[in-house]
């Protein structure tokens, strides 16, 4: 038996029906089987070689919900890879524990130092990298404190790294600084492609209110495909979206797939007549699963009720992409209705498909 189990069997003892199921309880015992086979793949991928994966079985432990799993993330947090470290110490932070607090400021504060006897361009590839990971570090860190991370950010904005600035400005505008958010909208209007396009990224990451207007602005005279896909990002998470619905609704006939899936995607939950007749339309006339796929998730949120097959076929995507879009919109179903098709992906090919299943069975299966 993998050791890992062992550590993670509270996990099992929380599992409803976890006592013997009474004769004829079939759906229990699949649960309890179901439980335990979830338990068994984020064990088996805590050491997998991947460091993706292993960050993303820690994720899967934070989300669970339950502090059995303390013990493993705490061991994670001396994982060789900075980026699984993150990962458990924002699990941890998921269930109750400050232990990774320590590895998080660390991270943030080692700024990257080349070697004098690298070359110009390695020395420079090496601290982007460093960088990057001191990113995820910093934007991890205002998700776990919230308004308590906002000294650090105001300290970051003075860091040497631009990028390390700039995250510390959308992590700041994001916890409510309105003059922070202020400079990301106005930066809509710029004249330089990637000033547009870096600012729109962060706006749909900072998912505050007042964007709609620079967004639209933006989407009425951009020609850049990346660009009008981050703004379509943006509008998806904008809380005020509703009056951006007549250009989604005119951005969901788009020519260009991509922008047409963007635009479906961002129209999800506007519960107004129009909306929910393209959605409708959208979900039964396409033939792209991901659209439909789309199409039916913001059905669901604008109150309409779902069918689970939807989810079915999705699953019978060859991207494992698209199967996981699929696994996530069988959180708006039953445990029984969503049961069956968990239970295939469970046994996926793929890794990252079965961890999300793993996140959603625990999660939903078993009792804090």
């Amino acid at each position: 038996m993998n050791p890992w189990v062992l550590v993670l069997l509270p996990f099992l003892l929380v599992l409803p029906c976890q006592a013997k199921p009474a004769d004829g309880d079939k759906g229990a015992q699949q649960r309890l089987e179901l439980g335990k086979k979830a338990l068994a793949v984020v064990a088996a991928h805590i050491k997998d070689d991947d460091s993706e994966v292993r960050a993303q079985a820690a994720a899967v432990l934070g989300a669970a919900g339950n502090k059995a799993a303390c013990a493993v993330l705490e061991t994670m947090l001396q994982d060789r890879d900075k980026y699984v470290r993150i990962a458990s110490a924002h699990a941890l932070w998921e269930l109750g524990s400050t232990a990774g607090l320590k590895t998080i400021y660390e991270i943030i504060k080692t700024a990257p130092a080349g070697k004098k006897t690298e070359n110009a361009a390695l020395a420079e590839l090496k601290m982007i990298s460093q960088n990057k990971i001191r990113e995820k570090a910093l934007e991890t860190i205002a998700a776990m404190k919230g308004e308590k991370a906002v000294p650090t950010l105001l300290r970051m904005k003075n860091d040497d790294s631009g990028a390390i600035r700039d995250t510390a400005a959308r992590e700041l505008a994001r916890l409510g600084r309105e003059d922070e958010f202020a400079e990301f909208v106005e930066a809509l209007k710029s004249g330089d492609e990637m000033l547009r396009y870096e600012s729109a990224s962060a706006l749909s990451k900072i998912c505050s209110r007042g964007a709609v207007a620079g967004l639209l602005a933006l989407l009425e005279g951009e020609k850049t495909v990346r660009v009008r896909i981050a703004a379509l990002d943006a509008l998806k998470c904008e809380p005020g979206k509703k009056a951006a619905a007549t250009m989604l609704l005119k951005l969901a006939d788009d020519e260009n797939p991509a922008i047409k899936y963007k635009a479906v995607a961002a129209l999800a939950g506007i519960a107004e007549e129009p909306v929910k007749l393209k959605l409708a339309a959208i979900a039964a006339e396409t033939t792209d699963i991901r659209l439909q796929l789309a199409a039916h998730k913001g059905l669901i949120l604008a109150g309409v009720k779902g069918e689970v097959g939807v989810a079915e076929r999705g699953y019978e995507a060859i991207s494992p992409e698209v199967r996981i879009e699929a696994l996530e919109l069988l959180e708006s179903f039953s445990a029984e209705e969503s049961r069956p098709l968990l239970a295939r992906a469970i046994e996926d090919d793929s890794v990252r498909v079965k961890l999300a299943a793993a996140q959603q069975i625990i999660k939903r299966f078993s009792k804090k």
